[in-house]
């Protein structure tokens, strides 16, 4: 008998965008390790071996992926209507995945970064936790609510992924927000700052794209 397939409920992709963290995102046994084309290059520089290899192989050769059996590589025609860092998200979906975390998916070519916006707002549209790390920042997905430890004096800055998002309400943060609207085409919801160790964010409709910096702007 075949042995059963895992179930994942947490994956990280990793892309070929040149804007990463020094280190690897967490990961565990039970995290599904998806590489999305010369994904692959950064996730030999972490010490990580993907569970999946898949993409148009514009940016990598996947007769490099020696440690990868065959069943395990999935390539895509060049001429498609989703990028490769798309298709490695509906195929982690297909899986059965509740969570993911992606990066490599920012700096290099600005017409994809803004694209891999566009995936946030699908995967919200799921209700499916994301999260994008860059070197900079974390960016995550906030669909009805999200709970973060962080140092005192982090900045956070919220941004609306759609037209309009109500109820938003705040803990933790210098400017506080209380069953607010937060519109597209407003900045007023830049550059705030956690006073206390644990943050929260809340909205009734609607999703947020909250923005935590790594480091001090200021």
């Amino acid at each position: 008998m075949a042995n059963p397939q895992p179930k994942w409920d947490r994956c990280l992709i990793i892309g070929h965008g040149e804007d990463v963290p020094d280190n690897p995102p967490k990961v565990d046994g039970s995290t599904l390790i998806i590489a999305a084309d010369g994904g692959l290059i950064r996730a030999r520089q972490w010490g990580l071996v993907p569970h999946w290899l898949l993409g148009d192989f514009d940016s990598l050769d996947p007769g490099s992926s020696c440690e990868l059996p065959a069943d395990r590589i999935i390539a895509y025609p060049a001429e498609k209507d989703q990028t490769d860092l798309e298709l490695a998200v509906d195929f982690a979906l297909g899986l059965g995945v509740r969570e993911i975390v992606m990066t490599g998916v920012w700096g290099g070519r600005i017409d994809h970064s803004l694209g891999n916006i566009e995936i946030l707002c699908k995967l919200a549209g799921k209700h499916v936790k994301a999260q994008m790390i860059t070197s900079s920042a974390d960016l995550y997905l906030v669909d009805r609510s999200l709970r973060l430890e962080l140092p005192i004096g982090t900045t956070v800055s919220l941004l609306p992924l759609t037209s309009k998002v109500t109820g938003v309400t705040t803990s933790g943060l210098y400017y506080a927000l209380q069953n607010a609207v937060i519109k597209k085409g407003s900045t007023k919801t830049i550059s705030n700052y956690t006073v206390s160790s644990c943050m929260e964010l809340r909205c009734e409709t609607g999703v947020l794209l909250a923005i935590v910096l790594k480091k001090d702007p200021r």
